[in-house]
């Protein structure tokens, strides 16, 4: 069974509007995480022993310690950011070129693969 439809349940729906800590999408990156952290929702830290480079709009997430960053795309500006609580996992996806820009898209309950 692929990722998408183990996961498939854990997407939003319209009648879901409120995700874990009362994360809605659209709404700005920086409020998110401050909701999620408030919850006991820790960053997961991603690329901080494994050389990763960051580049684009992961730099500047990482110069504001948001090291729970897995990748950005270079083309769609999106991004994937992991917290954890409790061993339960969330993902949370956004979507924008610039720090202040970066909104929600969608959230699952979804860990990181393990490193290589």
């Amino acid at each position: 069974m692929g990722i998408s439809a183990a996961f498939a349940h854990d997407l939003q729906t319209p009648s879901d509007i409120h995700g874990p800590a009362r994360i809605v999408v659209g709404e700005r990156l920086a409020a998110a995480k401050s909701k999620l952290v408030k919850q006991g929702w820790k960053p997961t830290p991603m690329h901080t022993t494994d050389g990763y480079e960051y580049s684009g709009v992961e730099k500047e997430l990482a110069t504001r310690n948001y090291f729970e960053l897995d990748t950005c795309s270079f083309d769609s500006s999106r991004c994937i950011l992991y917290y954890a609580k409790k061993g339960a996992c969330l993902r949370v996806d956004t979507i924008g070129e610039q720090f202040n820009d970066m909104t929600v898209t969608r959230w699952t309950r979804e860990c990181p693969e393990a490193p290589q």
